[in-house]
């Protein structure tokens, strides 16, 4: 009995290490099944992404090939749009009577009207509202192997000769700026096209609310090629010539072969930012009774030189304007003067001509900003002897500007502005204007 109880017991501890055995190897199989199913539940799903992801490639493919299709320009090719839209109304008074029409638009120093021989002028009143100085341009910029390469084609609706006030106030776009521009190294560039003449130094011109501003100040844009390189700019520009006309009147030639010359040198001193350019000019005049006709002829060499620049003071800033020169003429406030004369032998003699101003920029809160603005401008005329219609030659020009600006939000600006001018003939005879200038404008 004693020798059988051992035996037993081990048979009874091998059975149930044998069950024990037999559940942990089911359990290690149910876990290596489970893993195997999750294994090929992945397996799955790679090849099914596989195939989405084939299928996402092709569509991107299709639709990259779509937007190559209507690309607006070359792959490579940087696109710029902007401008601004603004509404003016001015009212003005003229002491001498109506002027021409554009003087609605903007002021014209040379189109104030001046009191008449009789001495009985009468004053004028006028208000318009209109939206012409409104403008907007395109751009592009591409670089490659050769350089960068940019163009601009910018228009505004100013001096339109279409459309009128009665119903619609449809009023035709025009050219401001058309150019290309090469910058084939580091600060050197060769620029194609119509833009600003490169005697005119665009960063001295006032913040002001008129189209143009002071009567001193050099103005105009024109076909041309310039050459930069740092702070030198040599260019050759569009050329025109307007004379005065011994019994009165004037004449516009492009007679001349001669293109405008001018050449301009840029720098900076801490906070002072100025220029210095020179210009040469080829003015000619011919008679022509019939095309095929020429009569009386003349060409004459004449010169032009202007300061300019712009003094940061803080926010604020003082910004300033001096030429002087015998050949100014249309440089100069919207063609002021004109360029020369027709002497008592039918020849071009030139007018020395000075002009100039000084405008004053104030912050007075981050929203609110201040310009006023002083000019003048003036020419030696010819006498009687010389010039038999020496006596209504303009003499000389004077304006004043002052405006208050708000910015309520950024490139939103809501102004007004104050303008007083004046011509003077050289017998004597005078008129003034005043305007007051509001606008509206949203630059994007």
């Amino acid at each position: 009995m004693f020798q059988t109880k051992p035996l037993r017991i081990a048979l009874a501890l091998f059975g149930s290490g044998f069950v024990v055995a037999a559940v942990q190897s089911a359990e290690v199989d149910d876990r290596i099944a489970e893993l195997e199913r999750q294994i090929a539940e992945l397996k799955s799903l790679v090849v099914s992404n596989k195939a989405s992801i084939s299928d996402n490639l092709e569509i991107l493919s299709v639709h990259a090939q779509d937007i190559e299709e209507v690309r607006p320009m070359k792959k490579g090719t940087r696109f710029q749009y902007g401008g601004y839209v603004q509404l003016d109304a001015i009212a003005s008074n003229y002491s001498e009577g109506k002027p021409a029409a554009v003087m609605d638009d903007l002021f014209v120093p040379s189109l104030i009207p001046v009191e008449p021989l009789s001495g009985q002028g009468d004053a004028y009143t006028s208000t318009n509202i209109h939206a012409k100085s409104s403008r907007f341009y395109f751009g592009t910029e591409t670089n490659t192997d050769a350089g960068k390469i940019t163009s601009r084609i910018e228009l505004d609706f100013i001096l339109s000769g279409q459309g009128d006030e009665r119903v619609s106030n449809s009023f035709s776009s025009r050219i401001r700026h058309a150019y290309l521009k090469w910058d084939y190294a580091p600060e050197q560039s060769l620029l194609a096209g119509q833009a600003w003449s490169t005697f005119f130094n665009v960063g001295a011109l006032p913040d002001l609310l008129d189209f143009v501003g002071p009567v001193g100040t050099v103005f105009e844009r024109q076909p041309m090629i310039r050459w930069t390189s740092g702070p030198w700019q040599l260019a050759i520009e569009n050329q025109t010539t307007r004379v005065n006309l011994p019994q009165g009147g004037s004449s516009i030639s492009d007679g001349q072969l001669m293109p405008d010359l001018v050449a301009r040198y840029d720098a900076k001193a801490g906070d002072l930012s100025w220029s210095l350019a020179a210009i040469g000019r080829q003015l000619s005049y011919e008679e022509r009774p019939t095309a095929s006709i020429e009569g009386a002829s003349d060409e004459q060499f004449g010169y032009g030189l202007s300061l300019a620049g712009k003094w940061n003071l803080g926010r604020n800033d003082l910004r300033f304007m001096a030429s002087y020169g015998d050949a100014l003429g249309r440089y100069m406030g919207l063609n002021s003067f004109n360029d020369g004369y027709i002497n008592v032998n039918g020849e071009i003699s030139t007018i020395d001509q000075w002009g100039g101003f000084i405008a004053y920029r104030h912050y007075w809160t981050d929203q609110w900003r201040s310009n006023i603005s002083v000019s003048a401008s003036e020419a030696s005329n010819p006498s009687l002897a010389e010039f038999a219609s020496a006596g209504g030659l303009a003499k000389s020009y004077r304006s004043m500007h002052v405006n208050l600006n708000y910015l309520p939000a950024p490139k939103l600006q809501l102004g007004g502005e104050l303008m007083y001018g004046v011509k003077e003939l050289e017998d004597g005879r005078d008129g003034d204007m005043y305007r007051l200038q509001f606008a509206a404008k949203y630059a994007f």
